[in-house]
């Protein structure tokens, strides 16, 4: 890829069954500065052109994300793969980079999204292919696969999304004067609604842990009325999302009294995600880097031992 363009990520996967989830990984595709090459594009429909779609997997892709559920998809008149794995054919004759999530088989689905017969053997066989030859991830809503998508986007093509900083300051755009250092602030407060997330930490005592690490949601308190928040009485929920060391779990927490956060028991720092949800229905997301160094200042506990963490709620 060159380095002079964005990441672009072409999304493959039926259509009908998968439209939210599709939509989720194309925001967050783009959220990190990369292109969603995607059938919407084309005309949203699964019977999509197979020149085009095909041609844009070879041509215009630089990685290939496929999402499967219980659907083959369109097989066109005279071949004998759906347009969907041809996709996945195009992009591993590409040498692209290829990230494969399949939905979770506990998750509840709608019949008529579930194929039988000849479309099910054809997707069994697809889907037995993908696990032989890639580490698969299975997925049970569409923020736990944006999350593993942002995740797996970041670390296989951190040299591509991430702006690469040096004497020179980042090749992308950045501030420049002090008023757009001023208006890039200013533009976090206002995406956030003057939301944040704090957390702090104190000693483990459950075995095998080094801290509990309280995470919770704090108004900025600001003495520029433009600014100041004096509490979070318009927070419907939170939404906290820690990684796969917490099995994958979104702790949910309702707005009670004011107060929103999780306790959690860890033996190494972690990256929090959360997703807020205001009572007009807007959302936003929010994260916070849990790190140990506040501890390491104090003196970090002695007698942990290194063990996977545990999240409770």
């Amino acid at each position: 890829m060159k380095k002079d363009h964005m990441l672009r990520v072409f999304v493959s996967s039926t259509f009908v069954d998968l439209r939210d989830y599709r939509q989720t990984v194309c925001d967050v595709i783009r959220q990190l500065g990369g292109v969603d090459v995607a059938m919407e594009h084309l005309g949203a429909r699964d019977d999509r052109p197979k020149v085009e779609c095909l041609r844009l997997v070879r041509e215009k892709s630089d990685a290939f994300v496929g999402i499967y559920a219980h659907r083959y998809g369109h097989v066109p008149h005279g071949d004998t793969k759906s347009i969907t794995e041809m996709e996945y054919d195009a992009a591993s004759s590409a040498g692209l980079k290829r990230l494969i999530y399949i939905i979770d088989d506990e998750v509840p689905w709608s019949k008529r999204f579930i194929d039988t017969g000849k479309k099910l053997k054809q997707l069994d066989a697809f889907k037995s292919q993908l696990r032989a030859d890639h580490i698969v991830k299975s997925f049970t809503n569409k923020d736990q696969l944006s999350a593993f998508v942002a995740a797996d986007i970041a670390r296989e093509f951190a040299f591509s999304v991430f702006p690469r900083v040096g004497p020179g300051g980042a090749t992308g755009q950045t501030p420049q004067s002090i008023g757009e250092w001023n208006n890039a602030r200013a533009t976090v407060y206002r995406d956030s609604r003057n939301v944040f997330l704090a957390h702090t930490l104190q000693p483990s005592s459950k075995p095998g842990q080094l801290y509990d690490i309280a995470i919770y949601l704090i108004p900025h308190h600001s003495n520029d009325p433009k600014y100041r928040r004096d509490d979070l009485a318009d927070v419907l929920q939170a939404e906290f999302f820690l990684g796969t060391h917490f099995r994958n779990r979104v702790f949910r927490v309702h707005n009670k009294g004011g107060t929103l956060g999780i306790v959690v028991s860890a033996y190494g720092s972690f990256l929090c995600v959360c997703k807020v949800t205001f009572s007009d229905g807007f959302k936003v997301i929010l994260h916070r880097y849990a790190d140990f160094e506040m501890g390491k200042r104090s003196g970090p506990p002695t007698t942990a031992s290194r063990r996977r963490p545990r999240g409770r709620a």
